[in-house]
């Protein structure tokens, strides 16, 4: 009897053993990210418009743009002042110093894992971005994306820590109304007012029935899992990749003290088609395969220490 209780218990603890190798497995997973505008003079578009004003000629919106992070990092949030970058942003459309801000979260605190970036499609004040395939890990489940109202003062839009996990699982999907924001930078009124500097800044803070806003929202920003990943989430957490579809030009995101090494190109039949090797690539490296035809590769990062990291990327 004693030995049969030995072995119960042997057996039960290979189970947890599994078990929690299992869940570790699948502590990543693939979402598309996508964000689609409203963005209408209430005249001209009675059901869905939410400007109170003419829409500018040129209105159109600056790349998408953002993190995912853990819950010490904060990127942007109602209340509080706009950082640097986030003012780039909502100024200029500028996202060098968000890019450069995220990175020192990555590199220097490791509160973030990945920097996001997508450009809109078409050019105008109706379009839409969208962020496809981003690997997302438990350990860094929030995900924030600011991007600028253009032409305008300090416009934008924006999302602060959206939580992709629901406890020990990954949310299905998530559909989010998203409504102006003021950076606090800029004291401009109008779409296209001069510059009017904001001194001192002043906590951001939603357009709403504020001009030349009403009270509908600007635009949707829809989060749809693709799959529950089974991968090793330290190197997905070492590595980025982006964009994600691209036409061919990728840059890849690592830390300083673990960079590429070499990059290894798949077709969907997987045949290799390219390989390039690193000595000394930095933990930002411009990676150019425009010589592919279009079409889904998957794409093997290997680092210097030995880790890998697959990605599925699209050129079109």
């Amino acid at each position: 009897m004693k030995k049969i209780t030995l072995a119960l218990k042997h057996m039960v603890s290979c189970l947890i053993m599994l078990l929690s190798a299992i869940s570790f497995a699948q502590s990543t997973a693939s979402y598309d990210i996508t964000f689609s505008s409203t963005w209408e003079n209430e005249t001209v578009d009675p059901v869905n418009g939410n400007s109170t004003a003419a829409i500018p000629g040129n209105a159109h919106w600056s790349n998408l743009v953002g993190a995912t992070h853990n819950s010490n990092y904060t990127l942007v949030e109602m209340g509080t002042l706009a950082s640097t970058g986030v003012k780039n942003v909502a100024e200029l459309g500028h996202n060098d110093a968000l890019m450069a801000e995220v990175m020192n979260e990555i590199n220097n605190t490791s509160n973030a894992n990945q920097w996001l970036q997508e450009p809109f499609s078409p050019f105008a004040a109706i379009s839409s971005a969208t962020l496809s395939n981003v690997v997302v890990s438990s350990d860094y489940p929030l995900l924030s994306l600011v991007s600028m109202i253009a032409p305008s003062p300090d416009w934008m839009i924006a999302v602060n820590g959206v939580n992709l996990r629901d406890g020990n699982t990954w949310k299905n999907e998530i559909i989010i109304d998203l409504f102006p924001y003021d950076a606090g930078t800029d004291s401009g009124a109008t779409y296209e007012a001069a510059n009017q500097v904001t001194m001192p800044f002043v906590p951001i803070d939603v357009l709403i029935n504020q001009g030349p806003f009403n009270s509908k929202p600007i635009g949707t920003l829809t989060i749809t899992l693709n799959e529950t990943l089974s991968v090793d989430t330290q190197n997905i957490n070492s590595v980025g990749l982006y964009p994600n579809p691209s036409h061919g030009k990728f840059k890849v995101l690592t830390s300083e003290a673990n960079t590429l090494k070499s990059i290894l190109v798949y077709d969907v039949l997987g045949k290799q088609v390219s390989k390039v090797e690193y000595k000394d690539a930095n933990y930002q490296t411009q990676v150019d395969f425009t010589q592919l035809n279009k079409g889904v590769y998957l794409v093997r990062l290997v680092l210097k220490d030995g880790s890998q990291s697959t990605k599925k990327v699209l050129i079109n």
